[in-house]
């Protein structure tokens, strides 16, 4: 019973740092705020199931200078949930001023917890021994300058009040943004973070169920039924990962969606932000165009957007939704285009007397000869060799 508690703890941490690496070893222009808040919020998990493991297996005992850390880390959860998905939906690129308010609780509780901290290395194996013993003298004993049960009430009041707020943010958006040119997206990144919300909130229900089982359940914490707590606490931790892993794409965020300051209808007094497309988009029209310029890089066979994303400095959404809306095209199509233009400028009689078609093309950056033949009909309506007819000599028409 013992290893499969401690594998399943084990393999939510490594599920945590498998999301971790998906999102860090993005290059730097795939790389976002909400990225980096999403890291803080993973590691933060990480570290609060790696210090319970220790703890329920006795671990702790090798390590008691750990022992209460994930404590205080334990409120900078909810807010960085909160920050997250804030950022996603407002596009924020950096925390604001009053954003340090979040970290309050995280700072009064490591100041509660210095006593213990700078306890000796004695005291604390004597107190780690005595509950180890008996679970239950982790909520009566008193390690900080407050009881233990002031941490078991304030968390889960916490966790609801960012709960709402994050809830109530998806609400504004849902209702007030109505913009067809990034419809798709929206719904997939709102899904997303609804998926993340709701997985938050079993969060709220473990430490609720938690708080119930101690004042009902004498000696609860000696019982193994305390584990269903954490259970669900991890459970609601893989399900964040795993859908991370297998929907990556919801990483993409938002592209070019800016907000403007505008009066609410209900309240007179109030200012609200309500989100709307930014339409000029002139200095990533020229900072694309001037790249392929002067790289050529379309000539390269496998080239991806992502490339093209760090080489422009373009974030990966925004430069996906450009094409998309600008030049009314897939990325692939745009590429397609560009490699035609080249072929068409290399062709004349004489080239053609040298080079077959195919060869020509494939040194446009076509990756094949279907390829190239499909891109050509559909842009010019005809095959390569009807559209160059009067160019090609019997020889060559007959290579190509």
């Amino acid at each position: 019973m013992l290893e499969w508690i401690d594998f399943f703890f084990k393999a939510s941490i490594l599920c945590g740092l498998l999301t971790i690496f998906l999102l860090l070893f993005k290059k730097n222009a795939l790389r976002s705020f909400s990225d980096y808040l999403l890291t803080a919020f993973i590691l933060c998990q990480c570290w609060t199931i790696l210090l319970f493991i220790l703890v329920y297996s006795e671990s702790i005992l090798d390590y008691p200078h750990l022992y209460k850390s994930a404590a205080p880390i334990t409120f900078l959860i909810a807010p960085l949930g909160y920050l997250y998905v804030r950022s996603v939906l407002f596009n924020e690129v950096a925390f604001k001023k009053m954003d340090f308010l979040h970290a309050l609780p995280f700072l009064f509780f490591s100041l509660n917890y210095l006593p213990f901290f700078a306890s000796s290395t004695e005291s604390k194996l004597a107190i780690l021994n005595a509950t180890l013993l008996d679970r239950n003298e982790a909520v009566t004993t008193q390690l900080g300058l407050l009881p233990e049960s002031f941490f078991y009430v304030l968390r889960p009041v916490q966790t609801l009040i960012y709960l709402l707020f994050q809830w109530a943010l998806l609400l504004q958006f849902n209702k007030a943004f109505k913009v067809k040119e990034v419809e798709q997206q929206i719904i997939v990144v709102t899904r997303w973070l609804k998926v993340f919300t709701l997985a938050n909130a079993t969060v709220l229900f473990s430490l609720v169920f938690l708080i119930l089982l101690y004042l009902s359940v004498p000696n609860i914490f000696a019982d193994l039924i305390s584990l269903i707590p954490n259970y669900l606490l991890s459970l609601s931790f893989v399900v964040i990962c795993a859908y991370l892993l297998v929907n990556p794409q919801v990483l993409n965020g938002l592209p070019f969606v800016k907000y403007k300051e505008k009066k609410s209808r209900l309240l007179s007094d109030t200012v609200v932000q309500v989100p709307f497309i930014h339409k000029n988009y002139a200095k990533e029209i020229a900072q694309l165009e001037a790249y392929f310029a002067n790289s050529k890089a379309y000539l390269q066979p496998n080239l991806s957007i992502s490339e093209v994303a760090v080489a422009t400095q373009i974030p990966n959404r925004e430069l996906s939704f450009l094409i998309n809306s600008y030049h009314k095209k897939r990325f692939s199509d745009y590429l397609n285009d560009m490699r035609l233009s080249h072929f068409l400028d290399q062709v004349d009689a004489a080239t053609l007397d040298q080079f077959t078609i195919e060869a020509i093309a494939l040194a446009s950056g076509f990756s094949s000869k279907s390829s190239f033949y499909r891109a050509f009909k559909k842009k010019y309506g005809s095959s390569p060799s009807a559209y160059l007819q009067p160019l090609l000599s019997p020889a060559n028409e007959r290579n190509s």
